[in-house]
């Protein structure tokens, strides 16, 4: 899926107008895996406020970036092979959320899958959207294209409200809050089928993770079937050690100079895509990409061999995951520098008194501390005489 298949969903989790036809669930208790209660409810047959509660969570698990916490899954060859997961996933999609022992089925294979030490609600949505055609300049005609239904599931942690103080107001005093147990935005969820280019794709699936520090990898493979995505801020990890590894094994190359003109490289090479999707580097695109940025190419069979020992021979890297578009950073251990990204070309590498120094033109007001120093005209008058 894109951004743009994305959007158009989260646009339908309205507050008025809502085709969300279903949700159930149910409340998990972490310590003892035991299901405490149950959700199933048509949805216009919720209170008004609460249907803007789970408006809010099904928005939110179809939240934030591509390759950062939004990653389009792909089933894995055994799973294509056995259609375990896939089937059971269509299975529940089809029963639009009606049939007890297959929810109940789905609700005991998360529990035994997915990892959390506290409480947790397992939701489930069921949604039918009639696709309207779009012209080429995205102009909607009043007819319809296709009917796509999905479900939205989200795991969701279930927390007791902090200690505080409060007002009482049948006694009129003020004295310790009652502690609740609050739902809270997902931690995990995923969308089955995918809604790629518009269209129902029932052989990916959309997944959504809060911290890609846990991606719940057990969830992903048990319950989904699918491979899991590197997290982008590993692949920025994994590509930066690739350059580095690089760089330190022929010597003669300046760091600051190459990861400048990588970065750079980079930058041109995302504002240049068509389309905004998700655009990848693999093995021949980083070194095409480190030769235009200053390597040699008697030096490419190195940049292979690195490659294939941190990306892997078959590996691909996410441009928006690899391309620093905001800062650009240097850093020893008493000294950190950071400027935008666009402004890195004004800094030297230069050599005074027999020592390698970094030199930043003095054009406008810098500022220490808070304390602002201003530049006068006068000193570039002073630079030329000098």
């Amino acid at each position: 899926m894109n951004n743009s298949d994305i959007l158009e969903l989260r646009k339908r989790f309205k507050k008025t107008d809502s085709s969300i036809t279903k949700i159930t669930g149910c409340y998990v208790t972490g310590e003892e895996k035991r299901i405490k209660t149950y959700i199933d409810s048509y949805f216009t047959d919720l209170e008004e406020e609460e249907q803007f509660k789970y408006i809010e969570i099904f928005k939110k698990g179809l939240s934030g970036v591509l390759g950062k916490n939004l990653f389009t899954l792909e089933f894995t060859k055994e799973e294509k092979e056995s259609g375990s997961a896939q089937a059971s996933l269509l299975a529940l999609r089809n029963s639009e959320l009606k049939n007890k022992d297959l929810l109940d089925a789905f609700y005991q294979k998360v529990i035994e899958n997915y990892s959390y030490v506290g409480n947790y609600l397992i939701l489930i949505m069921h949604d039918v959207y009639d696709v309207m055609t779009k012209t080429s300049d995205k102009i909607a005609l009043d007819e319809s294209e296709e009917v796509y239904t999905y479900c939205l599931c989200c795991i969701c942690p279930v927390n007791l409200s902090k200690p505080g103080l409060s007002y009482h107001s049948e006694e009129n005093i003020i004295a310790n809050r009652v502690r609740d147990w609050v739902v809270e935005m997902p931690d995990a969820a995923f969308l089955y089928p995918a809604f790629n280019d518009r269209s129902c794709d029932v052989n990916e699936v959309l997944y959504y993770v809060k911290n890609t520090d846990e991606m719940h990898s057990e969830f992903v493979e048990g319950i989904l079937g699918c491979e899991e995505e590197i997290p982008s801020n590993v692949e920025k990890e994994m590509f930066s050690q690739f350059v580095e590894e690089v760089i330190n094994e022929v010597p003669g190359y300046d760091t600051f100079e190459v990861v400048r003109a990588i970065n750079n490289e980079l930058t041109e090479m995302t504002d240049n895509r068509t389309v905004y999707d998700p655009v990848t580097l693999d093995k021949e695109g980083a070194k095409d990409l480190l030769l235009k940025s200053g390597v040699k190419e008697e030096h490419l069979p190195i940049v292979e061999q690195k490659f294939n020992k941190t990306v892997g021979e078959d590996g691909e890297l996410h441009l928006d995951s690899i391309c620093e578009r905001k800062n650009f950073e240097l850093k020893s251990d008493n000294m950190q520098l950071k400027m935008k990204a666009e402004a890195a070309d004004i800094v030297e590498i230069r050599v005074i008194d027999g020592r390698k120094c970094i030199v930043i033109p003095m054009n406008s007001d810098v500022e220490v501390n808070g304390i602002v120093k201003r530049i006068v005209k006068e000193l570039e008058g002073e630079g030329e005489n000098e």
